[in-house]
């Protein structure tokens, strides 16, 4: 198959290209124009190496004619389309009207570009579990619960998924869990707006790039919308998660962090009551939350002693970068 995947530099894009290379298929990247120059040293060992033979198109998504562009890559037809490419929060909440031209305008283009080609091909959407809002209490999820975002990604992504389903086009659409992996580990602006007890069922970047791939070329997910998890083996609880985190990075457990420094709700995520139906389906699980953790073990190891040795510093600092406990302190002065 031919199939164009858009935010190939992405986390879950890269996972999506490797995925489609191993099953053989014929891939096209079409990226930002400065996305390479952007992207770590990772991207451009991929671009050199095992992406060589890659088709390669840089444009912007809110531009027909470069969306066209992208679409031309193979002459003889793009037979799907893996859409990854948008913008995510914080840049997303930062940003609003940015993210909607990108996320719901690119869309579009790129939906009306592949009605317009002779032969339209599969359009494979990236959603999110932020498209059901708020799950704290309800946290188990159903792919036909009713949808109620509460921020602007999550909208934009309802309205991403509602202009496909009128298309017309053979399409599936993949609503991704939090995603992990061991490179991402940079501090989660979002960390603070998680409450303490929510749920968390995560899903490998590794296995998300799977399931995009066969969601591309399996005949069976046509017109599917799939929640997409690493089931019973990658559920946690937020807390718990942080725990495993931190001692990975030698700072003991989080209960320095009382619940107090996290939002008492708004935060979408929760546990999927059908994404063994996507892999049933799809087949994309190979790694577990514990295979995640060892990953992150590995690769923190030299890290770990020394933060072990800064810890009491690097635990004042992450509690003091609460928005909740500023609050709280600036409440009790007054």
């Amino acid at each position: 198959m031919n199939i164009v995947v858009t935010g190939a530099f992405g986390n879950v894009g890269r996972s999506a290209v490797n995925a489609c290379l191993d099953a053989g298929h014929r891939v096209g990247i079409f990226e930002a124009p400065h996305a390479l120059a952007k992207a770590k040293a990772g991207v451009s060992r991929l671009v050199k190496g095992r992406w060589r033979d890659c088709r390669y198109a840089f444009g912007d998504v809110r531009e027909p004619g470069d969306v066209m562009r992208a679409l031309a890559l193979f002459p003889e037809g793009t037979d799907a389309v893996i859409h990854l490419a948008a913008l995510i929060p914080p840049a997303a909440d930062k940003k609003p009207g940015l993210a909607r031209d990108i996320n719901v305008g690119g869309t579009s283009n790129m939906i009306e570009a592949c009605k317009a080609l002779p032969h339209p091909p599969r359009f494979v959407l990236a959603s999110s579990v932020a498209v059901y809002g708020d799950r704290l209490d309800e946290y188990w999820i159903s792919s036909t619960d009713k949808l109620a975002p509460d921020d602007t990604y999550g909208r934009s992504k309802v309205a991403c998924e509602e202009i496909l389903r009128a298309s017309g086009l053979d399409f599936t659409i993949l609503r991704l869990t939090y995603v992990v992996w061991y490179k991402w580990r940079k501090a989660d602006p979002y960390m603070f707006a998680m409450p303490a007890r929510t749920r968390l069922e995560v899903v490998h970047t590794e296995d998300a790039g799977r399931a995009f791939a066969a969601a591309a070329s399996t005949p069976g997910a046509s017109g599917k919308t799939l929640n997409i998890g690493g089931g019973a083996s990658c559920r946690t609880v937020f807390r718990a998660y942080l725990d495993r985190m931190f001692r990975c990075f030698g700072l003991g457990n989080a209960d320095f962090l009382t619940d107090e420094a996290f939002a008492k709700n708004g935060f979408h995520c929760g546990w999927f009551l059908d994404s063994d139906e996507a892999e049933a389906l799809l087949g994309f699980r190979r790694k577990t939350l514990e295979d995640y953790y060892d990953e992150v073990r590995w690769d923190t190891r030299f890290i770990r002693p020394f933060g072990a040795l800064a810890a009491p510093f690097i635990r004042t600092k992450l509690k003091s970068g609460s928005p909740f406990v500023l609050r709280s302190a600036a409440a009790r002065q007054h």
